[in-house]
């Protein structure tokens, strides 16, 4: 019991690092690339979720090594789920094109905040813990001075 709520605290801890560590560093080097319109944000947005995210949770596997830092996907998936379902499908934000009504109509950019981008951080932050795991599979030990 103790291990099974130790494990889902966890996936609620990377969560939270998943979507707003992301969101700090993010912040950080967001002045650097320069958007034109609404849409250019967007992608703006993804591709630095997506890479801050990934690399965030790689370093959080190796610095951690617990197997709940893969399943930080599934709680935005469930928070995704839910509000496709509430707003019919139109939670891309006009990503895609995907929008309905006009060409000229702006893209509905508050949904996309709300519920695609934690997706997208949740989704990235699980695969760099994966491939960090992968790559550093090996227990950690301490390394003992020899005189």
């Amino acid at each position: 019991m103790f291990s099974t709520l130790r494990f889902v605290g966890f996936v609620i801890a990377h969560t939270v690092a998943a979507i707003f560590g992301t969101a700090v560093v993010e912040h950080a080097i967001w002045g650097v690339v320069p958007t034109n319109s609404i849409v250019g944000v967007l992608w703006k947005e993804c591709i630095l979720s997506t890479i801050c995210a990934t690399l965030i949770g790689f370093g959080m596997w190796r610095t951690w090594r617990t197997s709940s830092a893969k399943w930080a996907w599934l709680l935005p998936a469930v928070w995704f789920a839910l509000g496709f379902l509430a707003r019919r499908g139109d939670v891309w934000g006009g990503l895609f094109g995907l929008h309905s009504g006009s060409v000229l109509e702006t893209p509905d950019t508050k949904t996309f905040f709300v519920f695609t981008v934690p997706l997208i951080r949740g989704a990235f932050y699980s695969i760099g813990a994966y491939v960090s795991s992968l790559l550093y599979s090996e227990p950690v030990t301490s390394r003992s001075v020899k005189y």
